[in-house]
């Protein structure tokens, strides 16, 4: 692991690359692989706009290059965000060496927020009205919304760490490693659904969406706020 930081971040630099080095296993993978990694902390929105090229939305605090090995976190945020940060951009290089191709950007995503374990992302599920009314999310517009305004952004990477949850509760005792494993080899994702499940990627957006409407409907709010008001 070589951290790279601007004066005054030489200690943030290497706090955060020794928690690199002793992450824990990520899930359906295992451990960080013994390759070279280069960590670049950005102190300024200027400073990290311009080591990842203005390439990614304003909304964004951080970046993960798999082909270069190179993770680029924001620092000008709260601190006690930058570890889970780190592990959600290292996330990223672990899964696309793992199985060594692009995956669905759903997928992607929803993998490095549960690997992260982000699980405060669902507080923007509780309050989508959309969801409430019982309106179906396709993976399609959870795909387009991570690459969106951040207005939609919360909802989108909650909605993909719910779809990654239900894979890995899918997998039982082996969580998401049979997935990965057929990942490797299959020429789409889809097969690799087809191979792990026995689902298309069309069924499994169905089986997904009758997950949402079940846990965040008119009928599970309605229980949760009738809870609250007991």
């Amino acid at each position: 692991m070589t951290a790279v930081a601007w004066p005054g971040q030489e200690r943030l630099a290497t706090v955060l690359a020794e928690a690199a080095d002793r992450a824990a296993p990520f899930p359906g993978i295992g451990p960080l692989p013994g390759r070279p990694i280069t960590l670049i902390l950005a102190p300024t929105r200027q400073r990290f706009d311009s080591v990842t090229r203005g390439r990614l939305p304003s909304w964004s605090d951080g970046a993960a290059f798999p082909d270069q090995g190179v993770v680029v976190l924001l620092t000008a945020g709260p601190p006690d965000r930058l570890t889970a940060s780190l592990r959600h951009e290292l996330a990223h290089l672990v899964l696309r060496w793992h199985v060594g191709r692009v995956v669905p950007r759903w997928f992607e995503e929803g993998y490095a927020a549960v690997a992260a374990r982000e699980w405060d992302r669902f507080e923007a599920l509780r309050v989508n009205w959309t969801l409430a009314r019982g309106a179906r999310a396709t993976l399609d517009q959870v795909d387009q919304a991570l690459r969106g305004a951040e207005r939609d952004v919360a909802d989108a990477y909650a909605l993909a760490t719910t779809a990654v949850l239900l894979l890995e509760r899918w997998g039982g005792p082996r969580g998401l490693g049979p997935l990965l494993a057929n990942a490797r080899t299959a020429p789409t994702f889809d097969a690799a659904l087809r191979t792990t499940y026995g689902v298309t990627e069309a069924d499994f957006e169905e089986r997904w969406q009758e997950h949402l409407r079940a846990r965040y409907g008119w009928l599970a709010w309605g229980a949760a706020a009738g809870l609250f008001w007991g």
